[in-house]
This record gives structure tokens, sequence and C-alpha cells, in this order.
């Protein structure tokens, strides 16, 4: 498989929001689960709360639903997660051009603002996108992945961090230079 740099980093930074969203489910299923066993003990219907657990368990079809890496909710929230961190750094030029033509022609209706702020976003999330889901190409990646060493994983979960927070602080960046912009 060629090695692309940018194909790379976008599927491992995919691969660990997936890894953290698994986890996160996993947990709430914990929390869910033991919530319900409060009320069935409650209740007196314990033998109906192991019955349903064991159930949902051993269910393939709720794990695959929960936890596919082709169809699962865990790969669809890192879908958007993705999308949502990666977009983040493009949205800065999108406050920016909204802060410059807010400046230069006054107030914006909402279609020029939707226009403004979309368009660089779109443009920049199309490679992205080409990068990861065509194809399927994330799912070479995560088998790839899988079997790198603890080392590794622990080198690219931080730089997913890094990758997340940064995105959030550009998203920031960028809305307080559009103020600025705005009020020179």
């Amino acid at each position: 498989m060629k090695k692309n740099k940018f194909e790379y980093f976008l599927n491992t930074i995919l691969f660990f929001i997936y890894k953290e969203e698994v986890w996160s489910n996993r947990i709430f299923d914990k929390i869910i689960w033991k919530c319900f066993f409060v009320v069935s003990k409650f209740l007196s219907l314990e033998s109906y709360y192991h019955k349903r657990r064991n159930i949902f368990r051993k269910d393939s079809n709720y794990q695959n639903y929960m936890y596919g890496k082709k169809t699962g909710q865990s790969i669809g929230l890192a879908n958007h997660w993705l999308g949502f961190f990666y977009s983040a750094y493009s949205a800065f030029f999108s406050w920016v051009l909204v802060g410059i033509a807010n400046r230069a022609f006054g107030d914006l209706n909402i279609i020029a603002f939707l226009f403004l702020f979309g368009i660089p976003i779109g443009i920049c999330y199309i490679p992205a996108y080409k990068a990861v889901f065509t194809d399927d190409k994330y799912l070479i990646y995560f088998k790839q992945f899988e079997k790198e060493d603890e080392h590794w994983h622990k080198k690219w979960k931080r730089r997913t961090y890094f990758f997340c927070i940064g995105a959030l602080l550009t998203l920031l960046i960028g809305f307080f230079s559009m103020v600025f912009i705005t009020t020179i």
C-alpha cells in the first residue's frame, strides 16, 4: 500500500477517535445496565435483568450495531467527530473571511454568512473525505494500526488529543479574529 502521509495521519486520527468512542459507549452501557439493575432489584425483577443483560452481551447484531467498524454507531460518531475537528481548522479561514466581508459590506444576511462560512470548509473537507472514506480506506488502515505496538499507540493517542484540542483552539481564535476584524 502506498503510504500517503496526509491519508495516514487522518486515518490514524479516525482510528483513535473510534477507539475513544468504543470506550465511552462501553462505559455508558455499564452505567445504563447498573441503573437498570437497581430498578429491577427494586421491582423484584432480577431474573429479567440477568436474562436481558446476557442477551445483549452475547448478541452479535447488537455488538455490530454498537461497535462495528463498517456500519456501527461508534464508527459513525467517530466519522462525525473527525469531520468536526478537521473542519475546525478550515473554519478559521471561514471566520476571517466573514470578518473581512462584514467589515467591507456591513452586516451580512444569513445566506451570505452561510455561503462565506461554508465554502472554505466544504472545499477543505473534500480531500479529507477522499483520504479516509473513499473505498473504505480506513478499514485497511485499521487492520494495520491494530498490529502496532503499545509505544506507537501511546504516541498517536497523544497526537490525536493535540489534534482535537488544536482544532478547538483554532476555531476560537478564528472567531475572535472575526470579531477583531469587524471592530477595527
